[in-house]
């Protein structure tokens, strides 16, 4: 199988940008959206990533791998073989394994997602979210969703661990009847503490998390992508390589 070629071979960036979808809530998504995007801007863009899964509590993304790989029937492998791409790489490990798992990456990746910990006082915490270049925090537009992520927000720029404008809010399980106008609110509000948000607005959809489209080895269907916010979430992650800004600065 060929391996995935990139945007821009010319300009590609000296190093991988590393993303982590991440917040102390759970049920917010951060997995699930991991590998969403992950699977979709390699399988489907043909951009390189790989996945450190240093949640040591579950390792789902691995453990997704690991079991998506033993139930592979022959049609599925026919429908991979189509795909004439190899796996993204997914390795696992500890927080503080990071920088490590991160120099055994391939040259040619240019997105490394980190799947963090659902708590930021574990060992080895503050090592990988330093090796972060954006931190994406999914959230609703509950009380205690929004309390939550902006404390979390609050504690990672209070003790310098990452600046305040490498991080993005992200809605999740959103709905623009319901949650618009507090969602337009909120984000004014997190503004003033220097943090930004997404465009992307994602729906509740329970199908999400169906193995057809939660996959590690294939791209979520484009049946699937149909108002759910899903592909300008693809693609407002992907502007955010450096060879993107800077052909979109050259024009």
């Amino acid at each position: 199988m060929a391996t995935p070629t990139t945007l821009a071979d010319s300009s590609a960036p000296a190093s991988p940008v590393v993303l982590a979808f991440a917040t102390q809530k759970g049920g917010m998504g951060k997995t699930t959206l991991s590998v969403l995007v992950a699977s979709w801007l390699h399988y489907k863009r043909r951009i390189p990533v790989a996945v450190l899964d240093v949640d040591t509590s579950q390792l789902s993304v691995y453990n997704l791998r690991l079991r998506e790989t033993e139930q592979m029937d022959e049609e599925s492998r026919d429908r991979f073989n189509i795909q004439d791409v190899d796996p993204y790489i997914i390795l696992s490990g500890e927080p503080a394994d990071v920088p490590s798992l991160i120099s055994q990456i391939p040259a040619d990746v240019q997105f490394i997602f980190v799947d963090l910990p659902g708590n930021i006082d574990i060992d080895g915490y503050e090592v990988a979210l330093g090796t972060v270049d954006y931190l994406l925090v999914p959230m609703e537009t509950s009380e205690f969703s929004v309390t939550t992520g902006f404390n979390y927000l609050s504690a990672i720029h209070q003790i310098d661990l990452l600046p305040a404008d490498r991080c993005r809010i992200v809605w999740n399980k959103y709905k623009e009847s319901r949650d618009g106008e507090l969602a337009d609110q909120l984000e004014a509000r997190f503004k003033e503490y220097g943090f930004g948000s997404l465009k992307s607005r994602i729906p509740q959809r329970d199908s999400y998390q169906d193995s057809a489209n939660r996959s590690t080895l294939f791209p979520m269907p484009i049946t699937y992508l149909r108002n759910s916010g899903l592909k300008d979430l693809f693609t407002e992650i992907e502007s955010l390589l450096p060879s993107l800004e800077s052909d979109e600065q050259s024009k």
